[in-house]
């Protein structure tokens, strides 16, 4: 005999598989070391099989964007905004993941809107063509988690809290624009493994990954 639930019994449910997921999901502490210069970024993230279409967004202020990398699902969207005095003109061009697009002159106070339609777990390099120093990142990725990490110039070393990751996640990847992708086996990183953070091959530093 199937057991037929009300629809409050079915929403207790849903709330004490949250509370057990909460009650079991752990925090870890990863750790960057670079040989040299720090790059600008990296993304760390728990990939999914699928995801919602979750939008980003991008300002600008001061002749700068506002963020180095926002992170948006494939399929979904990113709004571009002026909040500056100036006007800007967003552009991509990365045909080995097919994105290529221009907003065109944004005056302040503008918006405009960018369909993801490039490659699934690509980044995307954004700049501004009348500032050229301007400069960030849209990550393209199914994630049920992820954290932007902005490295300081001056800082060859930097320390950085997951909180609450999934107790049923198994691996994270970190994503640095241009340099090589690192998967790390979450079950091992108690071990304080050190992982090479590696630029088309060549050494460039390491992470490691510590349950806390």
């Amino acid at each position: 005999m199937k057991m037929k639930w009300n629809n409050t019994q079915a929403l207790v449910a849903v709330i004490c598989l949250s509370i057990s997921s909460l009650a079991n999901a752990k925090d870890y502490s990863v750790s960057f070391k670079f040989d040299k210069r720090p790059p600008k970024v990296a993304l760390i993230y728990i990939p999914a099989e699928t995801g919602d279409k979750t939008n980003a967004e991008v300002d600008q202020v001061n002749k700068q964007f506002t963020t180095k990398m926002v992170v948006a699902s494939p399929g979904s969207a990113v709004s571009f905004k002026n909040s500056d005095t100036v006007d800007h003109n967003i552009f991509a061009s990365d045909a080995s993941v097919g994105a290529q697009f221009d907003v065109g002159l944004m005056a302040p106070g503008g918006e405009r809107d960018v369909d993801i339609d490039w490659f699934e777990d690509s980044i995307v390099r954004v700049g501004c063509k009348i500032h050229p120093k301007m400069r960030t990142y849209i990550a393209a990725v199914k994630s049920r988690y992820e954290k932007v990490v902005e490295f300081s110039p001056a800082e060859k070393e930097f320390s950085v809290t997951l909180g609450n990751l999934p107790a049923d996640a198994n691996k994270i990847v970190i994503r640095i624009p241009k340099y090589d992708t690192i998967e790390i086996d979450i079950s091992a990183a108690t071990n304080n493994t050190l992982h090479p953070v590696t630029k088309r091959g060549k050494d460039r530093g390491g992470v490691t990954l510590v349950e806390s």
